[in-house]
Order: structure tokens, then C-alpha cells, then sequence
């Protein structure tokens, strides 16, 4: 029996030591998305930035979660059904017709983050993130997406330029 615990911790010992050599290594598409991710705004006033984007946050109905003026952070959340109500009938009948629970894609909850950083004396780089989580009528996460659609980026960073030219110009 000793024999055997002594194995067991020196397998223990064993495994613990790992390489963090390459403990983060960015996948090929990093440099791509970062670019997709981010834009440069002729601005130094990182407060009409934030005040911009939490606006058009709200304008595409999401609820900002925090935000900090010190650090340049914006973070919000919405929530969404999943699917037809046609396609959740028809799932909930198959599964009765099988004596089964019916399972399928429910509610969804949408991730943004905004960060700004100077990016030099005359402009602030802006990046943001989409993310979005997937639950089943159960409660559980079925996925975890981030959202890497370059017109969803696009069409964000466009509708941000125009709130930035209406906040600075008070319009």
C-alpha cells in the first residue's frame, strides 16, 4: 500500500511540472481579428468616446453592465430568444411523441466590451468585443460564441463615428 501512495505522489509531483513556454499562443486569424476588432478615432477626449459608445450601446438595447471613465471601459449585455416558436412546438411534439424532455436552444445573452487606449497625443484607438452565451429551455449553456462577423464590426464602428461626430458637436 505505501508503494503504492508513494507512486501515486511522485506521478502527482510528475504532472505538475509543465512548460509554459507556450502556455498563449495566438491562433493565425489574432492579427486579422484584432484589425476587425479596432479603430482610431481623431479625438483626445476619451469621455466623449465612452459617452458616444455607452450611447449607442443603449441604442442597440443593451444595458451597460459597468463602465469606468479612469480605465476606458465600457461593458454591456442584452438578452434574446433563440429560434421559431414553430420550430420549439415541433421539437416539444417529437419529444412527447418519444416519452423524452424536450431540449432545445431557448435564450441567448450578448457580450460587448469596449476598451479605449491613446494611441498617440491626437487619437484614441477604440476595441470591442462581441460575445454571446446560448441556453436551452433548461437553463443550460449549450455554447459560448464570440462573435468574429466583420459587418457586425463594421456597421458598429460605422454607427460609432457618427455618434462621435454628433457628441462632439453637441447635435
Amino acid at each position: 500500500m505505501k508503494k503504492f501512495i508513494y507512486i501515486l505522489m511522485v506521478g502527482g509531483l510528475l504532472s505538475a511540472c509543465t512548460s509554459y513556454k507556450n502556455l498563449y499562443v495566438p491562433d493565425t486569424n489574432y492579427l486579422e481579428r484584432r484589425n476587425i476588432e479596432t479603430r482610431v478615432f481623431d479625438t483626445t477626449n476619451t469621455k466623449d468616446l465612452l459617452v458616444a459608445s455607452a450611447q449607442l450601446l443603449q441604442d442597440m438595447d443593451y444595458t451597460i453592465t459597468e463602465s469606468d471613465m479612469e480605465i476606458g471601459l465600457i461593458t454591456a449585455t442584452k438578452d434574446r430568444k433563440v429560434g421559431s416558436t414553430t420550430g420549439k412546438v415541433a421539437l416539444t411534439v417529437l419529444a412527447a411523441l418519444n416519452k423524452q424532455d424536450p431540449v432545445y436552444e431557448d435564450k441567448q445573452k450578448f457580450y460587448v466590451s469596449i476598451v479605449n487606449t491613446k494611441a498617440n497625443k491626437h487619437q484614441i484607438k477604440t476595441r470591442v468585443t462581441f460575445a454571446r452565451i446560448i441556453y436551452d429551455n433548461h437553463g443550460k449553456i449549450t455554447r459560448i460564441e464570440k462573435l468574429d462577423d466583420p459587418a457586425l464590426y463594421k456597421e458598429f464602428f460605422d454607427k460609432l463615428a457618427q455618434s462621435v461626430f454628433l457628441t462632439a458637436n453637441n447635435i
